[in-house]
């Protein structure tokens, strides 16, 4: 009946409409939802597709049609993303027909009384956190179970704690996302799911690429065709939340066409050129008394100049590693340093180990010239995706070995092949070297340098403006 697809209540009863894609992948699920077919669905969208909200039309579908029954929504984080979705599911059924029926109760369910005549408790939504430290056995999910960001999920996460909420209602489940890397739970059920079609020709996979919305909206065409003319074709995050290819290289953070435009041209600087202008970056690293469980402390200096589109670009030219040094003869080595090169910026990790020295050297020298760095998940992953920018710019290289102290050289390069990335949550990336294969300490101190590039924009003679681009919201535009 066309009263019963989602296309049709999404746009006469909550007043949003839906993409094509969108109402193909909802029809599915509630074709199994309502048959008690039971399948368990897999959907890629490229990012600003619409995702959580056909999940959120998907929730108020089943809170109004049904007169019992639980939905359980899941998400590797409470806080941003289970918030999220309960207010976007909020935000829908303020609908004229739905909201009179609407109650809430504790602030991790939404719910829906039943019609009058049903006679029963309603049917109501539970939203958890599927991080690794939460603990949410024991709810079921008679109606549907959805998992938010699953290629963020640990495959245990779902196969001890979440999945069984299934089970003894064979309730339909659905796991969205984005691509990452082939070993995740996303990953591992969508190459599951296309088994299952081929043999019997039923579809549980969706995915749509960024192409599919950019066929009919052109502004969201626009919006990814200048990200990719900023960030390149290759750049990670296009692969994997517009393009969703799977990582290769093993999840490596640098593959080898980045590793390449990596390797720069210039020498190794044992002396400052006075004519030059230095920044630096530092990672700090364990004490004497620590020294065999901690990096060194890693000081990357870069010389800045300026392309053909008057972009500062990074050339490292200088290394200093200290190991088994306490902070203040470290403090005391940075600081001669930091007056012989000249350093205009330095951005150091102030995070653990490194805020003592981080202080001193910022009382020393200023504002202007030291800038603490405090790494979080948000922060390291703005960092992590400045990085590859520069790189896949070409922006950021390295000296060439001849001339150069053999060891740092070698175990920069190391390092740098070393280092892998994971999801750090949704858009977030995080990198770093499994500790028993090896260290990051020069990698994070690259990292620093980087940032400190941009603080170095040219001045008004080398202005650069870069405008607002638009922020579209996870939907139709």
């Amino acid at each position: 009946m066309t009263e019963r697809r989602i296309g049709w209540f999404a746009r006469e009863v909550l007043g949003r409409p839906l993409y094509w894609y969108q109402e193909e992948v909802g029809d599915a699920i509630l074709e199994s939802v309502l048959s008690g077919a039971g399948r368990t669905f897999t959907v890629m969208f490229a990012r600003q597709m619409g995702k959580n909200q056909l999940s959120a039309v998907l929730e108020a579908y089943l809170l109004f049609c049904m007169d019992e029954g639980s939905i359980v929504k899941a998400a590797p984080t409470y806080k941003p993303q289970v918030v999220n979705s309960r207010q976007r599911l909020l935000s829908l059924l303020e609908a004229p027909l739905t909201a009179p029926r609407l109650w809430k109760s504790y602030g991790y369910i939404v719910g829906l009384a039943p019609a009058p005549e049903a006679g029963q408790s309603g049917p109501r939504v539970l939203f958890f956190s599927a991080g690794r430290e939460s603990h949410i056995v024991g709810a079921t999910a008679s109606l549907l179970l959805e998992v938010d960001e699953a290629q963020d999920v640990a495959p245990e996460k779902f196969d001890i704690e979440l999945k069984p909420m299934a089970s003894t209602t064979n309730a339909t489940t659905v796991l969205y996302g984005t691509a990452w890397t082939d070993d995740t739970l996303l990953a591992r059920m969508r190459a599951h799911n296309l088994e299952l079609e081929r043999q019997d020709g039923i579809k549980r996979h969706f995915e749509y690429d960024w192409t599919t919305l950019a066929a009919i909206n052109p502004r969201y065409r626009a919006f990814v065709e200048g990200e990719i003319a900023r960030l390149g074709a290759d750049h990670l995050s296009i692969r994997t939340q517009y393009l969703l290819q799977p990582l290769d290289n093993n999840g490596r953070f640098l593959g080898e066409v980045q590793l390449q435009q990596l390797q720069g041209s210039h020498c190794w600087q044992a002396e400052p050129d006075e004519q030059a202008l230095y920044i630096a970056g530092l990672d700090i690293g364990g004490e004497a008394r620590e020294a065999e469980s901690h990096d060194s402390t890693v000081l990357t200096i870069a010389r800045v100049s300026w392309n053909e589109f008057d972009l500062p670009c990074l050339h490292i030219v200088h290394h200093c590693c200290w190991n088994g040094m306490t902070h203040l003869a470290q403090y005391a080595a940075l600081s001669h340093l930091i007056e012989r090169w000249n350093i205009r910026r330095l951005v150091v990790d102030r995070t653990g180990l490194g805020e003592g020295l981080a202080s001193l050297l910022c009382e020393r020298f200023g504002g202007e010239r030291v800038q603490p760095f405090q790494f979080t998940r948000q922060s390291k992953s703005r960092l992590a995706y400045h990085l590859l920018s520069l790189i896949q710019a070409g922006r950021c290289t390295l000296y060439r070995p001849e001339g150069a102290p053999a060891p740092l050289y070698t175990e920069c390069w190391k390092q740098l092949t070393l280092t892998r990335c994971a999801s750090a949550g949704e858009g977030l990336l995080s990198f770093s070297v499994d500790p028993s294969e090896g260290h990051d300490d020069m990698v994070m101190s690259l990292a620093l340098c980087a940032e400190a590039l941009k603080s170095m924009l040219p001045a008004a003679e080398r202005s650069l403006i870069v405008r607002p681009r638009p922020r579209y919201l996870d939907g139709p535009l």
